[in-house]
């Protein structure tokens, strides 16, 4: 079946990837946010702030996801 990248790099020598030219065009957006009405606001908040910031976006760099 068709996974992302990052599911075939953190599923290490268990799979193999196929690149395809289609795949270059492919995209997904993984929206984050903090709901009004959430009702630990301010950790959802700093929870936030930790994937948006450095260090959360160096986790998601290495772990294959690319910023928009």
């Amino acid at each position: 079946g068709l996974v992302y990248v990052t599911d075939v790099n953190s599923a290490g020598t268990k799979v193999q990837g196929v690149n395809f030219p289609e795949s270059a065009q492919a995209s997904t957006n993984y929206p984050i946010a903090v709901l009004k009405s959430a009702p630990e606001a301010d950790l959802a908040g700093q929870f936030v702030a930790v994937v948006t910031g450095d260090l959360g976006q160096k986790t998601l760099e290495q772990a294959g996801f690319a910023k928009p």
